[in-house]
């Protein structure tokens, strides 16, 4: 099982007792100290990779929720379990004539000789296209970054599900591919339970507030999944919060999520990869909004958008306050909205490739997204909507419902044990998307 030390998904610095006047003063070396009393994101429990990829193609009909898939195309995994549209491929002996074969794990970095060189502005837009054969078993080459090859996909719609929930346990939409948080850090504590006190010259006691994860705050709903902070909640070390998982260890891959917003003040809005080995790793890719101030700034957020972050790969995770990390191309700016995000679903991509850079797309458009602390630990992709009452970071507890709605999501990516073609395709059976 995964432990439930904090990870992190976003730490901007927090000045204590004075508001930020202009920028978050996230550097690209991070920030150190006492003097950091906010954090942004998340931690969660759970095992890794427990869902398998079947084998049908994007253009399949999608397998029954209860058929069970074994992972043989997947390397040496042995798990399985319930899917829904997911695609790999299978193996067999023969190799590629270009592309280089999978022969298993190699290092955690992973990546292989025909990865393309992705930097900041060199793909300024991007978008899926749909696949240009039926059969996509030997996997996927990625058009519009550099044809850089997946071999899986996982992809789905919430309205398959029906309206559904209240959830009350981790595994109810297991069968879809996805774990809840069921009483687990969700986003990021206060403070480390220390302030400086100026009038006394020491260090005194604060709480520590922070929010547990809550199935009772996941439903389906019209179609969408809702994820739902639950106003007028009494600040504490437990107040409850929504977060939910894609039950896949991946290591790079193309994350897509059609999302709509809520910018009632009070909440952390996010959709990130997070590293499975909380207690040794602290990588993280973010994708956050805050609400509040997405569109215009506040007091206490001077800088409203789209915020961009990673996480120190190496870094300490169990101090989370004092992580390296960088924000935007700046290392301390988020990305100004070019439309008001809670008005309808927008596109929302973390494209996570080896090398320095993993670019970050809304509707299409490249944002700000840093060059440095590119995750290289296998991460799954995560969503949540949290508060810690911290007023420079997520805002004060709201005192009215928050929701966060992801309406599809569309997975293109590698396993730590298949980072190449997959044995016994050759490069022309790769679909290109």
């Amino acid at each position: 099982m995964r432990s439930s030390t904090i990870s992190l998904l976003s730490i901007l610095p927090f000045i204590t007792g004075s508001a930020l006047a202009s920028t978050k003063s996230c550097s690209a070396k991070g920030t150190t100290g006492t003097s950091v009393i906010g954090v942004a994101a998340v931690a969660t429990d759970g095992t890794t990779s427990a869902v398998a990829p079947s084998s049908s193609s994007s253009e399949d009909p999608t397998p029954p929720v209860d058929e069970v898939v074994s992972t043989s195309a997947a390397g040496d995994e042995s798990a399985v379990s319930s899917v829904a549209a997911v695609d790999t491929g299978s193996s067999s002996t023969s190799a590629s004539a270009t592309l280089p074969t999978s022969t298993g794990s190699s290092n955690s970095t992973g990546g292989n000789s025909n990865d393309p060189t992705i930097s900041s502005g060199s793909h300024p837009t991007f978008e899926f296209k749909q696949p240009d054969k039926e059969d996509c078993k030997c996997g996927y080459k990625v058009s519009g970054l550099g044809d850089i090859y997946m071999p899986f996909k996982f992809q789905f719609n919430f309205s398959d599900i029906g309206d559904a929930g209240p959830f009350s346990g981790p595994d109810d939409l297991k069968q879809y591919g996805w774990r809840i948080n069921q009483g687990h850090h969700a986003g990021g504590p206060s403070s480390n339970g220390t302030v400086w006190d100026e009038a006394s010259g020491k260090l005194v006691d604060e709480p520590i507030y922070q929010c547990l994860g809550d199935p009772e705050s996941v439903s389906v709903q019209g179609g969408n999944l809702h994820l739902t902070m639950k106003g007028g909640q009494t600040p504490s070390g437990e107040m409850k919060c929504p977060e939910i998982i894609h039950d896949n260890a991946t290591l790079y891959g193309i994350f897509q999520a059609d999302i709509q917003l809520d910018n009632t003040p009070g909440t952390c809005q996010a959709f990130w990869m997070n590293h499975t080995i909380p207690g040794q790793y602290a990588d993280e890719l973010d994708i956050e909004a805050l609400g509040g101030s997405m569109l215009e700034p506040t007091t206490e957020q001077p800088l409203p958008g789209l915020w961009s972050t990673n996480w120190e790969p190496n870094g300490n995770p169990n101090e989370p306050l004092v992580l390296n990390h960088t924000t935007g191309t700046d290392g301390k700016s988020p990305t100004p909205f070019p439309n008001d995000p809670t008005a309808d679903f927008n596109s929302y991509i973390i494209a996570w490739v080896p090398g320095e850079y993993s670019p970050r797309y809304y509707n299409g458009k490249e944002i700000a997204s840093p060059s440095q602390f590119n995750a290289i630990h296998p991460q799954e992709a995560t969503f949540n909507n949290w508060s810690n009452n911290n007023k420079w970071w997520s805002g004060l507890v709201p005192q009215s419902d928050v929701t966060m709605k992801v309406r599809s999501v569309l997975f293109y990516y590698r396993t730590e044990e298949i980072q190449s073609l997959i044995d016994g395709c050759k490069e022309e059976d790769v679909c290109t998307v």
